[in-house]
């Protein structure tokens, strides 16, 4: 079936990657932006399913806007970082069937085979099959989940990671070693987490920010990261049963410490075939 997909924020890297997604499935996509011939409206009375491509904020301002026009057979969905909010904004405002979609990969991304992503129930079933399907038949792993349980996640995964990465990037810069020096020394997973800082920092830092600061669950992650790197300190750099606390720690990972090894085996290996062929 090929339907009418309209993408506000169509011409940022998350909507350009989507207009070529449902364009190469067969669908006929519109986009809009701010500075695009097609507007906001235009595009909600033209399309079957309006998906808002935007910052968290402002798909919430524009949901109250065009929500209203969209009727019972249409569906309006987005994918922002965040879910609980704009899925209830959309649900307040429009009649018509409402998903909340978080794709949890970037532009940079080729495919969306083995990539997750996350869908929010809002309301209607007949769209939740068609979207679940689009996604599905290209490879990617879709789980259903409440917003809530969500965006408690989403504090963890990007939150709690996002501050990680920044902070060691900031306490390489207050020890004064640059990441040309701190490559010379670095061991594999070391340099990793090196290309990792960088690749945060050269993106969209308002996209970092609000993903750590306007997750009202982060807080709440972050105090028991602190009183983990305290037991941490405490086990290890004092030397209090140091092995103890490690050995507790794998007991809990379970049998992915070996998948995880194997894993990023693999990563590490294809990172360092790369840098020799540069």
């Amino acid at each position: 079936m090929s339907v009418k997909i309209g993408i506000i924020g169509g011409t940022g890297s998350m909507g350009r990657w989507f207009n070529s997604f449902f364009s190469n499935s067969g669908h006929n996509v519109l986009i809009a932006g701010r500075k695009t011939p097609l507007s906001f409206e235009e595009l909600a009375h033209q399309s079957d399913i309006v998906i808002l491509s935007l910052p968290l904020e402002a798909a919430i301002k524009l949901c109250k806007e065009i929500g209203p026009i969209l009727t019972k057979d249409k569906l309006l969905m987005d994918f922002c970082s965040l879910k609980e909010k704009i899925v209830n904004s959309m649900m307040n405002n429009t009649e018509a069937e409402v998903i909340g979609t978080h794709p949890l990969f970037g532009p940079f991304t080729d495919s969306i085979k083995s990539q997750n992503v996350i869908i929010c129930k809002g309301r209607g079933e007949k769209w939740l099959n068609f979207i679940e399907d689009a996604f599905k038949s290209k490879g990617a792993v879709v789980t259903i989940m409440d917003p809530v349980k969500h965006d408690r996640n989403m504090a963890v995964v990007q939150g709690l990671t996002h501050i990680l990465s920044i902070s060691l990037g900031r306490t390489l810069q207050k020890l004064n070693i640059s990441p040309k020096e701190a490559i010379l020394f670095s061991t594999p997973v070391f340099r990793l987490k090196i290309d990792l800082i960088a690749r945060l920092f050269a993106q969209d830092l308002d996209l970092y920010a609000g993903l750590v600061g306007k997750n009202e669950y982060v807080p709440e992650v972050f105090n028991t990261f602190l009183s983990s790197i305290n037991e941490s300190a405490e086990s290890l750099i004092k030397n209090k049963n140091g092995i103890t606390f490690l050995e507790d720690i794998r007991k809990f990972l379970g049998t992915f410490c070996e998948d995880g090894l194997k894993e990023s085996n693999e990563i590490l290996n294809t990172l360092y075939s790369i840098v020799k062929v540069q």
